[in-house]
C-alpha cells in the first residue's frame, strides 16, 4: 500500500510555558491508501487533535505532515483551503446539511461551490452505495438521523476525495443507524477504494476499522492490525487503568 499521510515528530501545544499543555507529542506514523483506520484513546489522549491536525484544520507545533509528499506546513491559507476542498471529505458528529436544500444537493454542494460538474457516475456510485437513492428530493427534516448522516457521508465522498476524516460519525445515532453508517464506510473502502480516518471513542465502531490507534497522553500506545471488539476493549480497558 501506498503512504497517503505521513506525519514525523509530529507536536501540538496549547498554551505558553508554566500553562502549557502538550496534546500530541512528536507522533510518527503513517496513513495508507484505501484504509479505514480509526484512532481511540481516552478523554484527552489527543485523538481529535490528530485528526484536526492531519486535516489542516489546526497548524502543528513542531514536526511534518505530508500528504502525498507535501508538507502542509509548506502551503500557504489559499493552497490548504484548496488542498482541503479537492482532496479531503469530512464527516462529524453534526450531519451539518442544508435544511433549505433536498438530499440530492446537499450531496452535490461541494461540487457546485468549487465550480465543477460532479461526476454523475461516481456519484450514482456512491448514491447506491448509501442506499438512499429513494430519498434524493426530501430534505433534511424528512430524513432519519441514519439517513441524514449517510447523505453527509455521501457528500463527504462526491467529489472524489483522497481521504475522508470522520469525527465521531455514528456518535449522534441509535445502534442501527449506527451500524448501517459503518457498514457503508467499510464497503466504501473495499469497493470504491476510498481511505478513511475516523476518530472514535465506540470500540464496536472501531472494530470495523482495518487498523486501530491507541493514543494515551498524546502517544501512540499501540497500533492494531484487524482487531477484534474484544481485543479493543481490552486495549481501552488498559489504557485508562491508573
Amino acid at each position: 500500500m501506498n503512504k497517503l499521510i505521513e506525519t514525523i515528530d509530529l507536536t501540538k501545544v496549547y498554551g505558553e510555558k508554566e500553562t502549557s499543555v502538550i496534546a500530541l507529542n512528536s507522533i510518527t506514523t503513517a496513513f495508507n491508501e484505501n484504509q479505514f483506520t480509526a484512532i481511540m484513546g481516552p478523554s484527552g489522549s489527543g485523538k481529535s487533535t490528530l485528526l484536526h491536525c492531519l486535516a489542516g484544520l489546526d497548524k502543528v507545533t513542531s514536526g511534518s505532515i505530508l500528504i502525498n509528499g507535501i508538507d502542509l506546513a509548506s502551503l500557504n491559507d489559499k493552497e490548504l483551503t484548496k488542498m482541503r476542498r479537492d482532496s479531503f471529505g469530512f464527516v462529524f458528529q453534526a450531519f451539518n446539511l442544508i435544511p433549505t436544500l433536498t438530499a440530492e444537493e446537499n450531496i452535490t454542494l461541494p461540487s457546485s461551490i468549487a465550480g465543477r460538474k460532479p461526476e454523475d457516475e461516481w456519484v450514482e456510485q456512491v448514491i447506491n452505495a448509501m442506499d438512499i437513492g429513494d430519498r434524493l428530493g426530501h430534505r433534511p427534516n424528512e430524513l432519519s438521523g441514519g439517513q441524514q448522516q449517510r447523505v453527509a457521508a455521501a457528500r463527504a465522498m462526491a467529489s472524489k476525495p483522497e481521504v475522508i476524516f470522520a469525527d465521531e460519525p455514528s456518535g449522534n445515532l441509535d445502534s442501527k443507524a449506527s451500524k448501517e453508517l459503518l457498514v457503508f464506510m467499510k464497503s466504501i473502502v473495499e469497493d470504491l477504494n476510498q481511505t478513511i480516518v475516523m476518530v472514535t471513542h465506540d470500540p464496536y465502531a472501531a472494530s470495523y476499522a482495518q487498523r486501530v490507534i491507541m493514543l494515551k497522553d498524546g502517544e501512540i500506545a499501540n497500533d492494531l492490525d484487524n482487531p477484534t471488539q474484544e481485543e479493543i476493549v481490552s486495549q481501552v480497558t488498559s489504557l485508562t487503568e491508573i
